[in-house]
């Protein structure tokens, strides 16, 4: 029986683990030649070793999407490998609650990644920019780059970007860079599609809690640690899964929504805006 993304080939990006690992794992299930990508190097695409099928069809890289010039050479050696990219994945971003928006703490600001800065109001403002590089613009140069390749083939290509429930209309404190690059994202979404069609599809996720180990360690309380109270307020009472977003992702992409373009889809088991901010916030706060 063939498989719904049999032939096409997928990048992913930040599949080192959590959901672009769940995306990776589906879209090799359903068929597809997957590339993923990560900041520092791995053998293989985590789990893909033990599929000999699966490692037959991936390989995992190096990008460092900071620099849109590695996102161009990235690109290049992946076509130069394998002669085209259906599927583009804009997964990596994410980001950490933040106590105060006017003022990051030293650690908060570590455990982002962000740019390192001995003044405190250097460090604020370097940590935003850096949420918004990663989570706005840097899938945008990635996006823009795979819609140069797509445009050259044949068929139709499909970029997933994936956001946040951050990102809705009815705001994010705690996460206020994070929630307006991806409130920006989902807008950048639509207007994509309306540029690129019908030679690529761009769609969106926006999603809800997703129990990955940052999840786990970063959000769940101490005295909480399978979220029985912390979920409370999510009407599935539940964390969604990486499989879940990567099915999903396989639905976008593959053959049976090829009228679906523009769309931001909510992944977030129903909860209404905003509900777990200040639950979120808990773990960090106990850490400072």
């Amino acid at each position: 029986m063939a498989l719904p993304l049999d032939g096409k080939v997928a990048v992913v990006t930040g599949t080192s683990r959590g959901v672009g690992l769940g995306i990776a794992h589906e879209l090799l299930r359903a068929g597809a030649t997957v590339i993923g990508c990560s900041r520092g190097p791995l053998d293989a695409i985590p789990g893909a070793a033990d599929n000999p099928e699966w490692l037959a069809r991936s390989s995992q890289r190096v990008c460092d999407q900071g620099d849109y010039r590695a996102i161009d050479a990235f690109v290049d050696a992946v076509v130069a490998d394998y002669g085209r990219i259906d599927i583009l994945v804009n997964n990596a971003g994410g980001t950490v609650p933040a106590p105060h928006v006017e003022d990051i703490p030293e650690l908060v600001s570590r455990i982002q990644g962000a740019p390192a800065a001995a003044d405190d109001y250097e460090r604020t403002v370097l940590f935003h920019a850096f949420a918004i590089q990663m989570n706005l613009i840097s899938p945008m140069w990635f996006a823009i780059r795979a819609y140069r390749q797509m445009r050259e083939q044949d068929g139709t290509g499909s970029i997933v970007n994936i956001s946040s429930g951050a990102g809705h209309p009815a705001g994010s404190p705690t996460l206020v860079s994070y929630g307006a690059a991806k409130s920006g994202l989902n807008h950048l979404t639509r207007s994509l599609a309306e540029e690129w069609g019908p030679k690529v599809r761009v769609n969106c996720l926006a999603l809800g809690p997703t129990m990955t180990d940052n999840f786990k360690s970063f959000v769940l309380p101490k005295d909480d640690p399978t979220g029985e109270r912390y979920f409370h307020a999510v009407p599935m009472h539940r964390a969604g899964e990486p499989a879940e977003v990567g099915r999903a992702v396989v639905f976008l992409c593959g053959g049976t929504a090829d009228f679906i373009n523009g769309t931001t889809i909510e992944i977030d088991g129903g909860m209404m805006p905003g509900v777990l901010y200040e639950a979120g916030l808990k773990t960090i706060t106990d850490l400072l």
